[in-house]
This record gives structure tokens, sequence and C-alpha cells, in this order.
């Protein structure tokens, strides 16, 4: 934002320092002659509709107003043609849409049409040209044609020019500048041939020759229409597959919010998921190119949706239309917006929300290709939340729910890899055991042996962080990482998690009792600490030393003891 703002405020500067005194010096020089204003009147409506009727073919983006351009040029001289482009440049701002500031836009437009209105006029005069239909057919053809491809190869340098001060890519000039010159050569023609009828009929020559024109160019533009309809249904479907094969519900949140652009462009882009049929919650955001979970410039009452009555896409052009959401707070700079349930078996479970800086800014194509690919996002995000949720089963123990063995063994190996990368210097690890354990299960049954366990594993989860990974290893034996955290921490950790459970009550209903009422009962813990570098460099010998210490200083010592590993030999805390 405070780029582009920068950027209006040069663009600015430089209009009013060049563009009122070019026009000052172009009258002085070439004044304007007598006119034909209904000609004029009906050439400048003309010139407006084809500005607004433009198509793409093959990603570039063509319109055919400049034969009328030129036709002013012949018929009425430079200063004529500056004011009719000029005024079409300012005209334009309202009928079309751009993520770019109005200002920034006309500005830097009227600049680049100035520098190449004036370039054209001098080499048309440089060869003799003259206007008014003064000159035999054929001279006044060549001066046309040196005129046209002036105007061309001006208007693609110039727009070189622009992106490289901008620093935008610039790999399509070439595709962009032989397609400029291939539709001046169409033109060419067509203004010379409009120019000398208008000489002889002046504004019959309109009915004659433009209306026509522009009938044919109406054709034109449906059926490229149905072309630009065909080429983005072919992207959103190309996306949706992509969405599709996309396992992970942050990766088709962003390939979403990034692949959208290139079928229905915006400025911001905000992902509301509907928690439990009543409240809102932000996934994800785009602001200002960026990807976030919290958003800076947009906030939302979360019970809003209760109040919400939306069931298919909703445009707000400008923000008094916007007024009617008042739920929802956007940037001052917000002018349209465009909001589309995401609707699964006829339950709405999300809302799709994209603004622009610019009024009036999404069309109906945009409606069509967005509720097209929010629902191809709602069938991804379905599938990657049961694959997610498939994939945590398999790496949680079912009974405490705590991560298993197998999910123990990757994170090992990504804490590994931070320590080489030097994200953390130190890495150390808990192996808990309960004492006795075969006993309680012996004389209590299996039964009350697993709520023991459950139990137990309620108690460790008080010591499990953000950065610490608890698992059950195996049997009655957990491990609790701790990345960062140096051995002497870890031991003093271990003795507060080795009292905890000492001073524990834990209620069982026996099942191999005759009157099965509950039972209180307390607990011992044997631990065992080691640490990486300290006392070995490999992830495995990482927990085969906690183990060691475990036995040895822990079980083998007395139970109810901290066992810590050092170098073959391990000792205990004395109690």
């Amino acid at each position: 934002m405070a780029e582009i703002r920068s950027k209006k405020w040069a663009a600015s500067l430089l209009w009013v320092l060049f563009v009122p005194a070019a026009f000052y010096a172009v009258f002085m020089r070439f004044p304007f002659a007598e006119a034909n204003v209904w000609f004029l009147a009906v050439n400048f409506v003309m010139l407006i509709i084809t500005m607004n009727i433009s198509f793409t073919l093959k990603s570039i983006s063509i319109s055919i107003e400049r034969w009328i351009v030129f036709v002013i040029f012949f018929q009425h001289g430079l200063f004529a043609e500056m004011i009719f482009m000029q005024a079409a440049i300012l005209m334009i701002q309202i009928f079309k849409t751009s993520s770019l500031p109005p200002v920034y836009r006309f500005t830097t437009n009227s600049l680049m049409f100035l520098v190449v209105s004036v370039c054209s006029a001098v080499a048309f005069y440089a060869v003799g040209g003259q206007i008014g239909g003064e000159m035999s057919p054929w001279a006044f053809t060549g001066a046309a044609i040196v005129y046209a491809l002036t105007y061309s190869l001006g208007n693609t340098l110039v727009l070189y020019i622009i992106l490289k001060l901008e620093k935008a890519p610039t790999d399509a000039m070439k595709t962009v500048g032989l397609w400029d010159l291939t539709m001046t050569l169409v033109y060419i023609p067509l203004a010379i041939a409009y120019s000398l009828l208008a000489d002889q009929l002046e504004t019959f020559a309109v009915l004659l020759f433009g209306m026509p024109f522009l009938l044919i160019l109406f054709i034109i533009r449906r059926y490229a229409f149905s072309g630009e309809f065909h080429d983005k249904l072919t992207s959103a479907v190309e996306i949706g597959h992509e969405l599709t094969e996309s396992l992970r519900t942050d990766e088709v949140i962003e390939i979403f919010i990034e692949k959208i652009k290139g079928v229905a462009n915006y400025d911001q882009l905000y992902l509301l998921d509907v928690h439990h049929e009543k409240e809102l919650a932000l996934m994800k955001c785009s602001e200002a190119g960026l990807i976030a979970r919290e958003a800076q410039y947009f906030s939302y009452e979360p019970e809003a949706f209760l109040r919400m009555e939306i069931s298919k896409t909703v445009i707000c052009g400008s923000p008094k239309e916007m007024a009617s959401l008042s739920y929802f707070t956007f940037s001052p700079a917000v002018q349209s917006l465009m909001m589309t349930p995401v609707i699964r078996n006829g339950r709405t479970e999300g809302f799709l929300l994209m603004t622009s800086f610019r009024r009036n800014f999404f069309e109906d194509l945009d409606t069509r290709m967005v509720e097209l690919l929010a629902g191809y996002f709602e069938t991804s995000i379905v599938k990657a939340f049961h694959y997610e949720n498939t994939i945590a089963q398999s790496e949680k123990c079912g009974l405490t729910k705590l991560h298993n063995f197998r999910y123990l063994t990757k994170q090992l190996s990504r804490e590994m890899e931070r320590l080489r990368a030097d994200d953390v210097q130190v890495l150390s690890a808990i192996i808990m055991d309960i004492d006795h354990f075969k006993s309680i299960n012996d004389t209590y049954g299996h039964q009350s042996g697993n709520d023991i366990l459950i139990a137990f594993a309620d108690i460790l989860r008080n010591y499990e962080t953000n950065d610490r990974t608890l698992a059950r290893y195996g049997g009655e034996e957990f491990v609790l990482l701790l990345p960062g955290h140096s051995k002497e921490e870890a031991v003093e950790l271990a003795e507060r998690i080795r009292q905890r459970v000492e001073e524990s009550v834990f209620r069982i209903v026996p099942d191999l009792s005759a009157d099965r009422g509950p039972v209180s009962i307390h607990l011992t813990v044997s631990l065992g600490v080691s640490s990486i570098p300290e006392d070995t460099e490999s992830e495995t010998s990482l927990l085969r030393n906690a183990d060691r210490a475990l036995y040895i200083g822990g079980k083998q010592a007395g139970r109810n003891r901290v066992g810590i590993y050092e170098n073959d030999k391990t000792k205990p805390i004395e109690i």
C-alpha cells in the first residue's frame, strides 16, 4: 500500500508538470481547426464503447478503439486527438475495473498516451502529412501509415519502459508488441477509408461506416467472451484437480487462495469457517499479497452467522451497498466485495470474502468461477480433514490418546534436523515407567491397569507444551522429548513429575474383587534422563541411554527415582 501511494504521488506530480504545459504548447503550435461538433460527439461515444468491449485472445487483451483515434487526428489534428484520448482515459475510470488506485491509473495512462500522441504527430508532419483532406489520397495514405506505425511502436516502447520502472516482468512484451503491430496493420485501412469518407460525407459517414463496425465488434466480443469463459472455466477445473490432489488442509487453503486470483482477481481475501453452526472463525486471509492466519484490516462478529441469511453469492459494488453487512469491518480502502457461501449437503460451512479497492469491481463471470471453485474447495477440505484425522488416529494411542511410538520416532527425527540446523542447541529426553505395574494388573485386573494408564497419562499432560512431545513408548512406559532443555533442566522436570505421581491418589474399580467397589491406591514411577549432545549425538542412542538410566539409576536403585545417564554409568537422585 505504501509503495502504491508513493507511485501515485510521483505520477500525479509528473502529470501536473508536463500535461498542462504540453496541451498549451500543442494548442499554440497546432490550433484547433473548425470542427463538426456532431461528428466529434458521435465518434467520442463510439470511442468509449469500443474501449469498453475489449476482449482477450490467448491471454492478451485486445481493444479496437485506436482506428477512431487515428480518424480524429486525420480530420482535426493533434490537439483534438489529445483531448479525445485524455477524455476517454478519464471516462474509462468509471466503466473499467482495476485493482490500481484511480488517480494512479489515470495519470500513468494520461502521460503514456500524451507521449505517444506527440511522437506520432511529429512523424506524420515530418513526412509531409497535412490535416483536413488537403492531400491526395496516395500521399495521405503514406503519411497515415507512418503515423500509425509510429503510434504502435511508441505505445509498445513506452509500455516497456513503464514495466521496467515498475520492476514488473517483461517476458511477454515481444508477444504483446507483435499483437499491437498486427492490430495496427488492421486499423490503418479502416482509419484511412473512414477518414476519406468523412471528407466527403462528414457525419453521414458514421452511419455508413462506424455503426456497421460497432455491430461487427459486438459480435466478435460475444464470441471472444465465450472463449474467455472457456479459458477461465478450464483454469478453474485445473485448480479444482490440484485442490483435490492435496491431502493437507493448510495446503488446500493456500492453493485455493493463491490460484483463485487467476480466475477472479481481488485485493484482499478472507476465508471464514462456521463453528458448530453458530459462530464464524477466520481460517486464513490474504492481505497485501501475504497469506496469514490473522487479519490486520478486517474484523467480524463471531455470532453474526445467526443473523446472516446468505445462501448465494452476494456482490456489493460500493461502500453504501456494503453497509448492509454491518457485522463485518473492512479497511477504508475497500470499495466493493463479493461474498460466496461454502455449502455442503445443503448446509453453510463457511464463507469466502473477496474485496477490491475499486467500485463495481466484481462481475457475473467472477461469480460463476468463484462458486465453482468454492465447491471444489469444500470437497477438497473435507477430504484433507479426513486424511489428517486418519493419520492422527494412526499416530495416537487408542487407550491414552497420547502420541504413540510411531509419532515419537518421526518427531525425534524432526528435532534432530532442528539440532543440525542450529535451531536448538540441546535435546533431552525423559523415559518414565510405572513401578510394579504387573502386580497392579494381577491384583486388580487388566481393566484397572488400563484405568491407571489413562489417569497417569492425564497427569503427564500437565507437562506437555507446544515445544515438548509426550508419547506412550509402549506398555507402561512413556517418553517426554524436551528440545532446548538442558540435562539439568530435564532432571529437575523429571523430579517434579516423580513427586507429583507419588502424591497423587488413583481411584479404580477392581475387576477381581467380590464387591467391585472403588479403591484408592498410590503409585510411584521411575524415570531416566539423557541428553544430546552431552551424552550422545545419535537419536537412537538418546532413547537407549534414557532407558538405561531408567533401569539402572531408577529401577535397580530401588524404584521411585530419577536415573541420570552419565557416560555408560548412571546414578539415581537420592530421595
